[in-house]
């Protein structure tokens, strides 16, 4: 079992096999690379930044909580998805990138990467010997950027194992894995976890991967929306 590192602490394929540590016994083996960068964003903070005073940092409170810089549901915004025409050009059809107008009124992309998780029931390559089907695996590399305060993410549907904390295997000095099964990770500012979610054995269909906490689930005045985005499982 080889890898090779990348400045973002990810491993990448090698011989045609992927893990997410170089763990010797196969049990961090996956198909699909998911990051994930949570964030929190206070318009008012960032208001005052643009003017001649200066930020109060004390009476910062986090409006917007985002995935990979969006929020529900522009996390799953891609063309063809959830409704949203094929046609559109807003996400870029190719890149999926959002386009916004800046204050010079030029139109331009950010935010380029949707939070939007797919994997096939049947067509993964990272199971034990003799279990068929084989569910695809997702590992969910998860970086907390906050400033303010902890979050939350739950997935109701699909079991998470945590196999790796800041960067580090869990696993003991004696080479036991210390691996944990859970249906919600909790992280503050500067933290990082390594989960994987497995769908041998899960039902075709939509799942979520969320905040419970329900303030966190909105974006500013709107309802339905912030630390949210959607697990597809097909058959």
């Amino acid at each position: 079992m080889l890898r090779s590192d990348t400045g973002s602490g990810a491993t990448q394929p090698v011989g045609g096999a992927k893990y997410v540590y170089n763990d010797g016994d196969g049990s961090t083996a996956y198909d699909i690379d998911v990051p994930l960068q949570i964030h929190g964003f206070d318009p008012n903070f960032h208001f005052v930044g643009m003017t001649f005073n200066p930020e109060g940092f004390a009476d910062m409170k986090d409006k917007y909580f985002l995935l990979n810089g969006r929020s529900y549901p522009d996390t799953i915004g891609i063309p063809g998805y959830a409704g949203l025409a094929t046609t559109v050009s807003n996400p870029d059809p190719v890149t999926h990138a959002i386009s916004t107008n800046d204050t010079d009124s030029i139109s331009r992309f950010s935010q380029p990467l949707p939070s939007l998780i797919t994997l096939s029931a049947s067509g993964g390559h990272a199971c034990a010997a003799g279990v068929s089907p084989c569910g695809q695996r997702a590992v969910l590399r998860i970086a907390d950027l906050d400033v303010q305060e902890y979050q939350t993410l739950s997935s109701i549907g699909i079991p998470m194992l945590l196999v790796g904390f800041n960067a580090k295997i869990l696993r003991d000095q004696a080479g036991n894995n210390l691996y944990i099964k859970t249906n919600s990770i909790t992280l503050g500012g500067g933290e990082s976890l390594d989960v994987i979610l497995d769908s041998t054995g899960i039902a075709p269909g939509t799942y979520f991967l969320y905040t419970p906490q329900l303030d966190h689930l909105s974006n500013d005045a709107e309802n339905f929306g912030g630390l949210m985005t959607e697990v597809v499982v097909t058959p």
